[in-house]
């Protein structure tokens, strides 16, 4: 599993070789992206590895 300080660091990384400089708005855009990315992959891989749904009719009531 990818952790986020290592996404991170790939992403700034990749960004200053291409030149260009990072302010601390742009720090804060590029962790938030990861946060919720990888928040949203956890997710997915919970809704993946659950079972499937079976409705069940209810019991009538007296």
């Amino acid at each position: 599993m990818l952790s986020r300080k290592g996404v991170e660091q790939t992403i700034i990384s990749l960004k200053q070789q291409q030149g260009i400089t990072l302010d601390d708005q742009d720090l804060l855009n590029i962790r938030t992206s990861v946060a919720l990315m990888l928040d949203a992959k956890k997710r997915h891989r919970q809704r993946m590895n659950a079972p499937a749904y079976q409705w069940k009719k209810p019991a009538l009531r007296r």
